[in-house]
């Protein structure tokens, strides 16, 4: 189901041009390998021209955990998505558990 939300997503905001050439990771031609590309390209142009470059490196593992989850939805919600499928993300965010299971033992409910 969440695939199918996610291409749902996507084809809505690539329909209205809604993310920017930027945003890389999840998009069809836009991997993380590409985007690593782009800035080595755009590094290597820098110092090429004996221009400076500063950089920062930033770890967003988990960042969707540390959005808001009412602005994430309302932006979602803004950018014309149907509303049962709002709906649905929030449920997820909202309501999911998550528990470890091997050979049929499962643990107990996570915390």
């Amino acid at each position: 189901m969440e695939h199918v939300i996610a291409a749902y997503l996507r084809q809505m905001w690539d329909k209205n041009d809604w993310l920017s050439d930027g945003q890389h990771g999840f998009r069809s031609g836009y991997s993380c390998e590409n985007q690593v590309i782009t800035v080595w390209q755009d590094i290597a142009e820098s110092l090429n021209n004996g221009e400076k470059t500063d950089a920062m490196m930033v770890d967003f593992s988990k960042a969707v955990d540390l959005v808001p989850h009412g602005r994430l939805l309302t932006k979602i919600a803004n950018s014309g998505a149907d509303s049962r499928i709002v709906g649905w993300i929030r449920e997820f965010m909202l309501c999911r558990t998550q528990r470890v299971g091997v050979g049929g033992q499962y643990q107990k409910k996570l915390e």
